[in-house]
């Protein structure tokens, strides 16, 4: 059986280890994108970077955000709607482009089908296109020299874990079609067993998340010597927005420290005013 004709529902097992049985009995269908050009191929892999890459970048935002906030509890709480709703969207935003990653529509761009069309076009991987590709790269020499070929036993391995015969995919598409891509109308009605028989850890979902990247970066070497990076320019900035509310607080407490302690001396002032004129003789 093929990899990229194994069904993601109805079958068990894996297109590596298929489960007992006669696996003629599920369904089959083609997951791999129709393209024509090795270029067609390097703009799927730009465009799935982008959700995979972005994907990372919200997480570890998130993560470090939600860090600081025990060192720096008062000023979180000095704006509480607004970092409430802050941290909120980049949960959002990290998980809605997870399920990008690991959609299983065949017309979606996703993990799944970029990898059957990798499996199914190998041949763009050879010497001659990988030359092509990498005309202008000085270096285009020593690193045509490498077997840029994918392993078929780690592809199938890949395909598995972004399908969802994989257990992790599976209870993210769960996630997906019940409360982020949309609200599940049984779930509203507070049935949501669904949910929490298929509950997604803090270590499940950065599992996903490192395995789609690396994943990832394993075919983009292959195909055209590069790589990408999970850490933005500019990810440190919410320390610098943190610092400067820290010492905005501090100004402001020592501001107020020193309008009660003017108000303090007036108060002195006027009652040693008050006891001088107490003291002193009236006139005849």
């Amino acid at each position: 059986m093929m990899i990229k004709d194994f069904i993601t529902s109805g079958c068990t097992g894996s297109p590596i280890n298929p489960a007992p049985g006669d696996p003629q009995r599920c369904a089959y269908r083609k997951m791999e994108i129709k393209i024509k050009s090795s270029d067609e191929l390097n703009k799927l892999l730009d465009a799935l970077a982008l959700e995979i890459v972005d994907a990372n970048i919200y997480h570890r935002l998130y993560t470090d955000l939600v860090d600081s906030i025990k060192d720096n509890a008062r000023g979180f709480t000095q704006s509480n709607t607004f970092w409430s709703f802050t941290i909120d969207s980049l949960h959002d935003a990290q998980m809605i482009r997870l399920c990008r990653v690991f959609d299983q529509e065949s017309k979606t761009l996703n993990l799944f089908n970029l990898l059957e069309t990798i499996k199914a076009n190998v041949q763009f991987f050879d010497q001659k296109y990988f030359r092509q590709r990498l005309k202008d790269n000085a270096f285009v020499d020593s690193l045509a020299e490498v077997d840029r070929i994918p392993n078929e036993s780690q592809l199938q391995k890949d395909i598995w874990f972004a399908s969802d015969q994989n257990p992790l995919v599976k209870k993210l598409m769960i996630w997906r079609n019940n409360i982020i891509a949309h609200r599940g109308a049984k779930v509203s009605l507070g049935k949501d067993e669904i949910l929490a028989d298929n509950s997604l850890s803090q270590q499940e979902i950065e599992t996903l998340l490192n395995e789609s990247f690396t994943i990832f970066n394993r075919y983009s070497s292959l195909y055209r010597a590069s790589t990408w990076s999970r850490t933005v320019v500019g990810h440190d900035d919410y320390k610098s927005l943190l610092k400067f509310l820290n010492l905005g607080l501090q100004k402001w407490d020592e501001d107020i420290k020193k309008e009660l302690q003017e108000l303090k001396n007036g108060h002195n002032k006027t009652l040693q005013r008050m006891a001088h004129s107490h003291r002193s003789p009236k006139s005849l």
